[in-house]
């Protein structure tokens, strides 16, 4: 009887000694960032656009824009102008899906979004979604959203070693100073290392095109203080073409 209770009181200090080491090794682990984890959206237009932009591809690029609505609104009808001048000398795919984040971005190039194409260079602007407190429930810190962007520049290069990234800083957000404009502006302090680690990335911050004298969101040029119109957009491309002619012609 007695070997019986001291067995069954070692057991319980074993389990006990278990279930104290796991929660210390789970407080101990770090935490995931969600920024650099890979999301497909939920939704049949999201799903659609992903394969429009794959079948895209057979066009064998030149140059490829991967971001947000702030790509993907280059398809707008009064956009054709940025085409014929800008983009279509270089059989360019837009790859901008309204909404995403950091990490809808690591999923489609994950699953397709970069097979069999070899474009000299890619146009990344990414991020913007990620401060955005009216529509996620998650903001991303400022270390979180840049690794997160790192991931996505690491992931490109693992599949198209041969390409050049544009990093494009986040742009200006509110026609008055807020803490998601804030955030931007901290993750393009520490996106502008990049280059530091990585040559082939090539950072680029045109936010001073969209702000005026004042050092607020011109309105003419983003009617919403967030997404650029037309001619925000043809200032956009005209702002880095050289930048652009330059790696391509690398």
């Amino acid at each position: 009887m007695v070997k019986k209770i001291k067995l069954s009181h070692a057991l319980l200090l074993l389990s006990t000694c278990i279930l104290i080491s796991c929660a210390s090794a789970k407080l101990s682990s770090p935490k995931e960032n969600p920024a650099a984890q890979s999301v497909q959206l939920e939704g049949e237009w999201w799903n659609q656009r992903h394969e429009t932009i794959k079948s895209r591809l057979k066009s064998d690029p030149e140059l490829i824009l991967v971001g947000n609505s702030i790509f993907h609104t280059l398809e707008e009808e009064d956009r054709k102008e940025v085409w014929t001048k800008y983009l279509d000398q270089y059989r360019t795919v837009d790859m901008g899906i309204s909404g995403d984040r950091t990490e809808n971005v690591i999923w489609r190039i994950e699953n397709g979004t970069l097979e069999g194409i070899n474009p000299k260079v890619a146009v990344i602007l990414i991020g913007t979604n990620n401060t955005d407190g009216n529509h996620y429930l998650n903001i991303s810190t400022p270390e979180e959203l840049a690794d997160g962007i790192y991931k996505i520049c690491s992931l490109l290069n693992q599949k198209l070693p041969n390409t050049e990234i544009l990093l494009m800083g986040i742009l200006p957000y509110g026609y008055k100073p807020n803490h998601r404009d804030n955030i931007n502006k901290a993750t393009n302090k520490l996106l502008s290392s990049f280059p530091k680690k990585n040559s082939k990335i090539h950072y680029i911050d045109i936010s001073s095109e969209y702000v005026d004298e004042n050092g607020k969101v011109n309105k003419e040029l983003m009617p919403d203080y967030l997404h650029p119109n037309a001619e925000g957009h043809l200032l956009m491309f005209k702002a880095f073409d050289a930048d652009i002619q330059k790696l391509i012609t690398e």
